[in-house]
């Protein structure tokens, strides 16, 4: 099954080469990049492509630029990545904010339409410009300069307009959208007051953190079953192909192949790619957000290692990582960890 995906993912990659790719025009401080496994220093004239990542320090920032002059920047202590998935109106480029502050600034898009994501939460844009705030407890808040945004999350939406925003908690639907007028958002202070609301009650944030990995194990559940349904079509298909080559020769073999099996590679390519933006997207929520608190917890229980509370807490963290082991890891490549 591993070999079979990473001829897949080979595929896909020279498929997507030709994606919304990023320019970076600017850096100030020290700012990495992690691609392939690889973890560089970004220097200006860099190109982030899907699967790269932009890293800042607590005293640096980035800054992006794409073909349709639309810029991104990547505030102090954020992961910003470039990341592609497939849906129902074709490939689209995901613009993922981990943790920290990214600010958006569209220009006239050529094509479709990016889309945004955190760990909380996918976000839909009309012509915007707006911030996206990725908490360290997995939370998410929007705000809005202009345009349209419509942020999505357990299935529910909700519509932002200018100067309005809206936070997501990890696991639940978005909450009521607020004015902004008025309000100076902060990310730092915003930031460690959600923190400290986590680390306040862990078992009870480690729960909803875990309902946030169950979303993703769902998605990656469903794509695989399909890919297995068609993997097992083709193979009925590649018999069929033998016959009618055998029996009609290899111009009929050849026509059968376009009409029936070629369309069936298309589908397994698709659903590769998103098994891989799920997988990448839990990798990513497991080493950012759930690595963050276990090391925290971890730090605060040392000298106190029979607590009821942390014993708790690292049973049920337990859990959540066997599960991640048994349902992501199978679809990462050495490369991704």
């Amino acid at each position: 099954m591993k070999n079979i995906f990473l001829i897949i993912f080979t595929i896909v990659i020279v498929l997507t080469a030709s994606g919304q790719n990023a320019d970076l025009v600017y850096v100030d401080g020290w700012v990495d990049i992690r691609s392939g496994g690889e973890v560089y220093e970004a220097l200006p004239g860099d190109v982030l492509r899907a699967g790269d990542s932009v890293i800042t320090s607590s005293d640096s920032i980035a800054e992006l630029e794409q073909k349709d002059r639309s810029k991104i920047i990547v505030k102090p202590d954020s992961i910003f990545t470039i990341r592609e998935i497939e849906t129902d109106s074709g490939k689209e480029t995901v613009l993922a904010t981990t943790v920290g502050a990214v600010s958006f600034k569209f220009g006239k898009l050529f094509g479709k339409e990016p889309i945004l994501a955190t760990p909380s939460m996918v976000a839909g844009i009309r012509g915007t410009e707006l911030t996206v705030y990725a908490g360290e407890d997995g939370s998410t808040l929007i705000a809005v300069d202009s345009g349209l945004v419509t942020v999505e999350s357990m299935g529910v939406s909700v519509d932002l307009v200018k100067d309005e925003g809206v936070e997501v908690l990890p696991g639940e639907v978005p909450g009521e959208k607020f004015s902004l007028l008025g309000r100076n958002l902060d990310f730092s202070s915003w930031n460690a007051e959600k923190y400290e609301d986590l680390i306040a009650e862990p078992i009870l944030g480690l729960e909803h953190l875990g309902k946030q990995l169950g979303e993703y194990i769902k998605k990656i559940d469903s794509h695989n079953d399909l890919f297995n349904n068609l993997k097992s079509e083709k193979e009925a298909a590649k018999e069929d192909l033998q016959k009618i080559i055998d029996e009609k020769g290899k111009d009929q073999g050849r026509i059968f192949f376009n009409e029936n099996i070629h369309p069936i590679d298309l589908k397994t390519n698709r659903l590769f790619l998103n098994i891989r933006y799920y997988s990448l997207s839990s990798l990513s929520f497991r080493r950012y957000i759930l690595g963050r608190l276990y090391l925290d917890m971890k730090g605060r229980f040392i000298m106190d290692s029979k607590n009821p509370e942390y014993i708790q807490f690292l049973s049920i963290y337990q859990e959540k990582m066997s599960l991640f082991e048994d349902k992501v890891v199978p679809f990462l490549d050495v490369n991704d960890i």
